[in-house]
């Protein structure tokens, strides 16, 4: 999941006249110009700094308005910020200036994998995988999986995530995601091995703990599931998610007062959400039952 998991990535700004080519300006010295703005740019989206790239994509444009490069790249850009139609026309507006930026073709699947469009998002990923000189066909494969994972098609999701690491072993969301299909398919002993070995090549990963911890409470295994979701809260003290299974699972495990402590911080950090009601409706439960056993007084 990216899980990853996955794993979704302000404002436009008012650009100045100093950059705009004149027109007596050398060709050679536009083109400079244009490098500077353009790798700017790119730094910045690197480094997550939107506003900062948005200001440096557009000078270049200005400079050069008719590059590949920067239109993808300011699809990435809106992509970042979350405005997803917009970046869907900057992919296909570099596509049309340059049809063979299949990088720009796999962004634009993941803007509509964002909005949902998942038979388009398909489409866009399978032509990816028709390029033979495409250098990460891996991507196209992982994205291929979360479509189909979307749609409901588990079996279309786990061939595609199994192509993913037939090309790149080691991919981690791979891995994860792939655990997650088999935990669709109600095979929990094949998703725990798949979140073991991402969890080898990168401890951090707090969300293969937590699927863990579920699994192995679902199989009634309390101790193991504790660990787990202990592991996931030294990586993130704040996970809600994980203080309210591990109370469940303290409960589960006998350990009720220890349990009790871990529902109330997620019904006192989640006053009207969801996980918050949950919290609040096991805590009532845990406390009537505490109570069952003790003799009612009699008045007279």
């Amino acid at each position: 999941m990216i899980p990853r998991s996955v794993i979704g990535f302000l404002v436009v700004v008012v650009l100045s006249a100093g950059c705009v080519p004149q027109k007596n300006t050398p060709p050679e010295e536009v083109e400079e110009k244009f490098k500077i703005h353009y790798n700017g740019g790119v730094a910045f989206l690197a480094e997550g700094k939107l506003p900062q790239a948005f200001k440096e994509l557009e000078e270049a444009q200005r400079l050069k308005p008719k590059s590949a490069d920067v239109e993808h790249a300011l699809g990435l850009a809106y992509q970042g910020s979350r405005f997803f139609d917009r970046a869907i026309d900057q992919y296909k507006k570099a596509l049309e200036l340059d049809p063979k930026l299949t990088e720009a073709r796999n962004n634009l699947g993941t803007a509509y994998l964002a909005t949902e469009r998942y038979d388009e998002a398909i489409k866009e990923f399978k032509a990816c995988l028709q390029d033979p000189s495409y250098s990460t066909p891996e991507k196209a494969q992982f994205n291929l999986g979360i479509a189909h994972f979307q749609k409901g098609d588990i079996v279309q999701a786990i061939q595609h995530y199994q192509n993913a690491l037939v090309i790149k072993g080691d991919d981690i969301r791979a891995l994860y995601s792939l655990g997650l299909c088999w935990e669709k398919k109600k095979e929990p002993l094949k998703a725990l091995d798949l979140y073991g070995k991402a969890l080898e090549k990168d401890p951090s990963l707090k969300e293969a703990y937590l699927r863990i911890g579920v699994i192995r409470r679902q199989l009634k295994e309390y101790a193991r599931a504790i660990r787990a979701f202990n592991n996931v809260l030294r990586i993130d003290a704040d996970d809600l998610h994980a203080h309210y299974y591990l109370g469940m699972a303290l409960v589960e495990n006998g350990e009720a007062a220890k349990g009790l402590e871990k529902l109330e911080i997620v019904a006192k950090a989640d006053p009207k959400g969801p996980l918050g009601d949950e919290a609040r409706k096991e805590i009532r439960k845990i406390k009537a039952d505490k109570f069952k056993g003790i003799p009612k007084v009699e008045m007279d």
